[in-house]
């Protein structure tokens, strides 16, 4: 599946680290939600960017933007990392990668992490659209804060 600009976000419940459930167009209701799917918990690279978001996570804040990291690994693991790396949001469990696979966030073919969520944002506004849309080119692609701020404030 691809989702592009302007789409309806497909909708999803899931579990969190903060509560049972998260419903992401009962979320929209409070504000746009900046998802930030990525390949793992405790991986090198996804700690290093993840790091320097929890940085500067008050300026995405400051746009009225909830972010939301999301991947398949265990709820437990999320738990330990999100308290790890003391991050200020609530991690969501993408059991069976079953929301990566609707938003079409998936590593391709050719590499060693080929069928693992792929490092994607999606901006997504109170009305349920797309409004921007960053993708990792290969699984060490990393943006850099200021491309995803930047992305933000235009789409908002």
């Amino acid at each position: 599946m691809t989702i592009e600009i302007g789409d309806v976000a497909p909708d999803f419940t899931v579990m969190s680290t903060d509560r049972e459930s998260f419903n992401l167009y009962t979320e929209l209701e409070k504000g746009p939600i900046l998802l930030n799917f990525y390949i793992g918990d405790f991986g090198i690279n996804c700690m290093n960017y993840m790091i320097k978001f929890i940085e500067s996570a008050n300026k995405i804040i400051d746009l009225g933007v909830t972010m939301v990291p999301i991947n398949s690994d265990s709820l437990d693991s999320h738990k330990l990392w999100k308290k790890r790396i003391d991050a200020p949001f609530e991690f969501l469990f993408d059991e069976d990668k079953k929301v990566s696979k609707q938003y079409g966030a998936i590593v391709g073919p050719g590499y060693m992490v080929s069928g693992f969520t792929n490092r994607e944002f999606f901006l997504i506004g109170r009305d349920k659209k797309v409004k921007f849309i960053w993708k990792a080119t290969t699984p060490k692609s990393i943006p850099t804060f200021d491309e995803i701020l930047e992305g933000i404030k235009k789409a908002i």
